[in-house]
């Protein structure tokens, strides 16, 4: 029988790292690994293990983790498959409560791996000793600067916590989502799964008060009943997004070389979500895109959304969205279409989507339309036009001719940039003002615009496209329906 995992604080939290196979040559593992560990400032100590060298960058090298000083709280292991057992016996001999198995050459190569592979859980095991991996890309943990990975990992700092079974799709959702506002507390490539596995990692994940939302990519899920009570306790309050691998016959087959893992019937997997509450996705575009709307926003009280903008095209196309969606337009109370009556142009369009027009005076109107939106009981979320300005004049100053790209900075860039950040600081003041979402459409791809990354800094998340907006409101409406059904 499968025993719990220890207290994971250690393995997240540990206070000082053996990089065992650790090396000074371009290319290898050892190298790329320490290259990480020392790229993100780890705070505890690390001792690099090679019996070849006396230092490694800088720092001094043992011959074997027996002859460390001190003892060792995570091992991160980076050598050759057939050497792993003896490595495995030598830290569980000495105390290390957690090893980190990058090698691969285990059970998903053949039955000799296989074979491998448990030997090497087996001497852990008799210690105390837990293992992760092997055949995995390491793992990462803001709250100490721990980054031991042969994919440099390190994203920016946050409470999206991330397992995944493949560490290539750990690297995509961390760094892609990082380059698009989303913060990770935490990551695990768990790899062969060989004794720690995804369920050790959802209920640590569950009772971490760091975490508020967990990702996973899942190949194969080798014990269901296990899934289902663990995913169950996370969905009590944390959201749950899980990309599933092996949908298809063709990537059954993949996942079973690349992991070792049995894809089982995703029309069982997809049934277990629903009965957990998990969020099922398709790719990691929704799994980012999901994953910042449940960390900066609270959910919504209901489907209604309402919709603000100054062109009208992209109001139409928002609520088509929201219908796609399963999400319904608020209806304009007449207290409400009173109010906007007293500032916005005769010709608005009266009604949801409110289009102010581009015959305003004021683009801040926006801003004033939809505090009055979110004055509305029955309005549980809203859309606006993010203010990204200013982006659409770079390609046009970048024609002129000097003088008159002066000119145009001097006049229309410094009007629009100033129009810009007051629009911005009306939308924090909603922010606080208000406990609904407010998310940002794009009028151009915007991620590195200065005020998109202030207004997701505030919690404000900016999309590019109505349907990923609709998407996700549908998916955060959904999720507060699934706890409020079973008393959450």
């Amino acid at each position: 029988m499968k025993r719990p995992a220890s207290d994971m604080d250690t393995l997240f939290n540990p206070r000082s790292v053996a990089l065992i196979g650790a090396s000074a040559t371009p290319g290898k593992i050892g190298t790329t690994t320490l290259f990480c560990m020392t790229a993100g400032d780890f705070k505890g100590k690390v001792y690099p293990v090679n019996p070849k060298e006396t230092e490694i960058m800088g720092l001094k090298t043992y011959d074997s983790i027996a002859n460390i000083p001190e003892k060792v709280d995570l091992a991160v292991i980076c050598v050759v498959a057939d050497r792993v057992p003896q490595v495995i016996e030598e830290c569980a001999a000495a105390g290390v409560k957690y090893g980190v198995v990058i090698s691969a050459g285990f059970g998903e190569v053949n039955e000799d791996g296989q074979e491998l592979q448990r030997n090497i859980v087996d001497t852990a095991r008799e210690k105390g000793m837990r293992l992760v991996g092997p055949n995995c890309m390491g793992m990462g943990s803001a709250a100490c600067s721990l980054y031991v990975t042969i994919n440099f990992t390190i994203p920016a700092h946050g409470d999206v916590s991330i397992v995944s079974q493949s560490g290539t799709l750990a690297t995509v959702i961390a760094l892609g989502g990082s380059s698009d506002g989303v913060g990770v507390g935490k990551y695990v490539s768990s790899g062969n799964e060989a004794d720690l596995h995804s369920e050790d990692f959802i209920e640590y994940y569950a009772h971490d008060p760091e975490t508020k939302v967990v990702v996973a990519f899942i190949e194969g899920v080798k014990d269901g009943d296990r899934f289902m009570r663990a995913s169950r306790e996370l969905t009590k309050n944390k959201p749950f997004i899980v990309l599933k691998g092996g949908s298809s016959e063709a990537g059954a087959k993949a996942v079973s070389s690349h992991t070792g893992s049995l894809a089982g019937s995703y029309q069982v997997f997809d049934a277990m979500c629903a009965q957990s509450g998990i969020i099922n996705v398709t790719g990691s575009r929704e799994a980012i895109d999901l994953a910042k709307a449940f960390s900066l926003l609270p959910l919504p009280e209901g489907r209604n959304v309402g919709i603000v903008s100054a062109q009208g095209g992209l109001g139409v196309l928002m609520a088509d969205a929201c219908v796609r969606h399963g999400l319904e337009l608020a209806k304009l109370t007449k207290e409400t279409s009173d109010e906007l009556d007293s500032f916005l142009p005769y010709f608005w369009s009266h009604g949801n989507p409110v289009d102010v027009t581009g015959g305003t005076t004021d683009i801040r109107d926006i801003t004033k339309a939809l505090d009055v939106l979110l004055r509305q009981d029955d309005v549980h979320s809203t859309v606006c036009v993010a203010p990204t300005f200013s982006e659409m004049f770079s390609p046009v100053a970048s024609r002129m001719s000097d003088a008159g790209r002066k000119a145009f900075e001097t006049m229309a860039v410094w009007v629009m940039g100033e129009t810009e950040r007051g629009f911005t600081k009306d939308l924090i003041e909603l922010r606080a003002k208000y406990d609904k979402p407010i998310i940002g459409v794009s009028l151009l791809p915007s991620h590195g615009s200065e005020a998109v990354k202030i207004l997701e800094s505030n919690r404000i998340p900016v999309y590019d496209t109505p349907d990923q907006i609709a998407y996700v409101l549908s998916k955060l409406a959904g999720y507060r329906e699934y706890r409020e059904k079973n008393g959450y």
